[in-house]
């Protein structure tokens, strides 16, 4: 009979009496920080199809890399368009993403910003930023053709909109591939719909992540 013992602490493993499967805890996997924050736009207007108005590069020069676990978003219509529409966006991956977008707010993730444990360590350097009144500024950065995932809702007036939740445009669970950005890569949100006259929203990203030396 096999026998499995922890060599440095001589734990040993058992097995189930009823139903004879290893007894096994899910833990996270080898990481050096996690993270998780949710940020919103400013009164969004005017934004052509296609406008990024979220952006997350992996900047990092020392090699370590960033592992997406969960994105979510919502929108709230704020001031009705002329036309009622659909309010949609797409997530993309970006690569060669050498220069980060710019303009919009950019999201803090130094210090202890947005870990989820004190004592894990900082990202060596990530640009993330939502954008304010209108689309960010493109940066250095190749997007793919096929959008990662894509969500929408209709909005025929003011307060309506799509509820954020923390995961409904990318949801990874334990054992799945994870989105993994090496240094110079990212993922960027954009508006699909051009957004028509008069129409403001404001729209809500949440994200949680994890860096890594290797994965």
């Amino acid at each position: 009979m096999a026998v499995l013992e922890d060599p440095n602490t001589g734990n040993m493993a058992f097995v189930d009496a009823s139903k004879n499967a290893l007894r096994a805890t899910l833990r996270p996997f080898e990481l050096t920080g996690y993270f998780a924050f949710g940020t919103q736009s400013g009164a969004l207007t005017g934004v052509a199809a296609n406008g990024p108005v979220f952006s997350l590069r992996n900047a990092a020069g020392n090699g370590e890399l960033v592992l997406v676990r969960h994105i979510g978003l919502g929108f709230l219509t704020t001031t009705a368009f002329t036309t009622p529409q659909a309010v949609d966006y797409g997530l993309l991956f970006a690569r060669s993403f050498t220069a980060s977008d710019s303009g919009g707010t950019a999201v803090s993730i130094t210090g202890n910003n947005a870990k989820v444990r004190t004592s894990l360590a900082t990202p060596n350097s990530i640009d993330a930023r939502i954008a304010a009144a209108a689309a960010l500024t493109t940066g250095t950065r190749t997007i793919d053709t096929n959008a990662l995932a894509q969500l929408g809702a209709w909005s025929g007036g003011a307060g309506q909109g799509l509820v954020p939740v923390p995961n409904n445009l990318w949801d990874q669970y334990t054992g799945d591939q994870l989105i993994v950005l090496a240094p110079n890569e990212g993922l960027v949100i954009t508006n699909l719909t051009a957004m028509g006259a008069a129409g403001v929203v404001r729209l809500y990203v949440n994200i949680e992540f994890a860096i890594a030396a290797a994965f």
